[in-house]
């Protein structure tokens, strides 16, 4: 069922963001993630050591699910999807980079355009991941922020917010 979820949310994501509801793709895939999680943790593959079968079963459905959602989070973290590549034995670059070019036509105005280089082995879709592949040692993708750092910057923002900027 986590493996169809992973799958189906491809095309709830990509209508999402060809209406340009971001936020509402954004959701979608955490919801996956959010899902992935709760497989792991309703499955407790740490606790079933007289089962190696079944363990091997729930890791291949998680590292699948975990690449997927390297795929569904590409448009809003680029160099973080990067590094599960990585992790997961990709080689290269998985996806281009975002970019904002200015362009015309027809000697009109310019206007800015996101675009980037993605003639890479970035694809949309659920690709089956390849057993025997190597993976690299996991690190964290992301800091944790000190509660201080949230509340200096809140009360940035409130400062900002009062003088009417």
């Amino acid at each position: 069922a986590l493996l169809e979820r992973s799958r189906g949310a491809f095309g709830a994501v990509g209508a999402e963001l060809q209406r340009s509801r971001f936020k509402n793709a954004i959701t979608e895939a955490l919801d996956v993630v959010r899902d992935a999680n709760k497989y792991l943790s309703d499955q407790a593959p740490w606790k079933l050591k007289e089962d190696p079968e079944r363990v091997k079963s729930i890791l291949h459905v998680a590292l699948q699910v975990v690449d997927d959602a390297k795929s569904l989070l590409t448009p809003f973290l680029p160099n973080s999807s990067q590094k599960v590549y990585e992790m997961l034995g990709g080689e290269g670059d998985w996806s281009g980079m975002p970019r904002l070019d200015v362009v015309s036509e027809d000697g009109g105005p310019d206007y800015p355009v996101l675009t980037g280089d993605y003639a890479t082995e970035a694809v949309w879709e659920s690709r089956p991941i390849k057993p025997g592949i190597p993976l690299a040692k996991p690190t964290p993708l992301f800091k944790k922020l000190d509660s201080s750092v949230v509340d200096e910057e809140l009360a940035r923002l409130q400062d900002d917010s009062g003088s009417g900027r």
